[in-house]
């Protein structure tokens, strides 16, 4: 009963640490692009691209784009938060230093990700050096971070 129960909270976790790090990571890139002057309508832009990794082409003008890309960002961003969690089942002590754990998973889950819109034929490279910061600062700090932290306060107390 007992494994039951830690297997619940490990989940509850992933689940919310997953939700928690998606609306931090997107609420700071947003952020960071509009401070870099990208227009306002075209911020949105982000989700309809999520979106082609699934709809391909028929992704830009499809109304429909930004919903599917965002509940797409989400999925992605939990799935990422409960495999983090199987680490911290196999690997504890990264709860110990949550700050740096979670810089270097955002940083895996930066390489992977390119990788993955790599093969679904969509990558392409930062425009400039400040588009790659922005990208991995919003993995790093605000994604990766943020998951290990949540991950960390919520296991801690379980």
């Amino acid at each position: 009963m007992e494994r039951t129960i830690a297997l619940r909270s490990q989940i509850t976790a992933g689940l919310v640490a997953g939700i928690v790090a998606g609306i931090v990571m997107d609420a700071a890139y947003l952020a960071m692009q509009y401070a870099t002057g990208v227009p306002a309508e075209k911020l949105l832009g982000l989700y309809v691209f999520v979106a082609s990794a699934v709809l391909g082409p028929s992704a830009y003008g499809n109304p429909n784009a930004i919903g599917i890309g965002i509940v797409l960002h989400f999925c992605v961003a939990v799935g990422w938060a409960l495999g983090y969690v199987y680490l911290v089942r196999t690997q504890p002590q990264l709860l110990r230093l949550p700050w740096l754990s979670g810089a270097v998973f955002g940083l895996v889950v930066y390489v992977f990700m390119q990788l993955v819109l790599l093969y679904a034929g969509i990558y392409h490279r930062p425009a400039s050096p400040a588009e790659l910061a922005m990208q991995l600062l919003a993995h790093l700090l605000f994604y990766g971070t943020t998951v290990a932290l949540v991950v960390s306060l919520m296991l801690r107390r379980a």
